[in-house]
């Protein structure tokens, strides 16, 4: 995960979350409020697309297969502005 620690951000915000459970990845975004209205676009979702990519090079990098995918939700335990976005799941 030390690969997501460490990439860029659009907004310098890093609002991702990233639990682990054995071989799946499971990325959640954390919305800072107010930034879509500031910005007129949901820039930390660009964010979601920046971190899975450096995700997934890393993985590649580091010959781990696997591929990302939309999975049902599993926890229900979450802060209000964390939503699942998706899931890495290792081959």
């Amino acid at each position: 995960l030390e690969m997501v620690r460490l990439a860029p951000s659009a907004s310098n915000k890093q609002p991702w979350r990233i639990v682990k459970d054995d071989n799946l990845y499971h990325f959640y975004e954390c919305k800072t409020p107010g930034f879509i209205k500031l910005f007129g676009y949901d820039i930390q979702r660009i964010d979601m697309g920046i971190v899975a990519c450096h995700f997934h090079l890393t993985a590649i990098e580091k010959n781990l297969n696997g591929s990302f995918h939309k999975l049902p939700e599993g926890k229900t335990d979450l802060p209000d502005d964390t939503s699942y976005i998706f899931s890495w799941v290792q081959n």
